[in-house]
């Protein structure tokens, strides 16, 4: 519920859902003002390399070094995603909100022409990223309406070329401004 007089967000403790859709509005209100970074998480199926926009993706751990990142339940691209035994996660650069854009719309083949190439442990990497991490999956968690998947990095890489990231804010993409 909404608490006007001090612009709060309260949840009810005692009931798992949130009691309305202007509750889940509100709330994703506030966590719309978390900035993230924008990455693109792909693997392999027996149809091709598949792709999808994330900005749930985060390091766990440095020992042993894991990300993890999460996925919609109701996503065409969750089943492939939570069943796969390798992804890659790649780190967008400032100057790819239309990669960004490409890899979150609906359908299954969102890498239309966009060349790519293979890494290490077979999963598709895209090129003029900020970082690239290829993974072998770890666990997958149920967690709400969305399953965690979290991975095991085996390979790590950045381009120098690239320093600035692709970032997210209040639903519109942005970049680091210069001081």
């Amino acid at each position: 519920m909404r608490d006007k007089a001090q612009d709060q967000l309260v949840l009810d403790r005692t009931d798992d859902a949130l009691p309305g859709l202007a509750d889940k509005e509100a709330l994703r209100d506030v966590l719309g003002r978390f900035t993230t970074g924008v990455a693109v998480v792909t693997t392999m199926t027996s149809r091709g390399p598949i792709g999808m926009t994330v900005n749930s993706f985060a390091s766990v751990s440095l020992d042993p070094p894991l990300v993890l990142f999460s996925v919609s339940r109701t996503s065409q691209l969750c089943p492939h995603l939570t069943e796969a035994d390798l992804f890659a996660i790649n780190i967008l650069s400032a100057a790819q909100a239309q990669v960004s854009q490409q890899f979150a719309k609906p359908g299954f083949n969102r890498f239309g022409e966009l060349e790519w190439q293979r890494g290490v442990t077979g999963a598709p990497l895209l090129p003029g990223v900020l970082a690239l991490l290829e993974c072998r999956v770890s666990e997958v968690h149920e967690g709400g309406d969305h399953y965690i998947t979290v991975g095991r990095i085996v390979a790590a890489s950045t381009d120098a070329a690239v320093s600035a990231p692709l970032l997210f804010f209040r639903g519109t993409y942005h970049e680091i401004a210069d001081r």
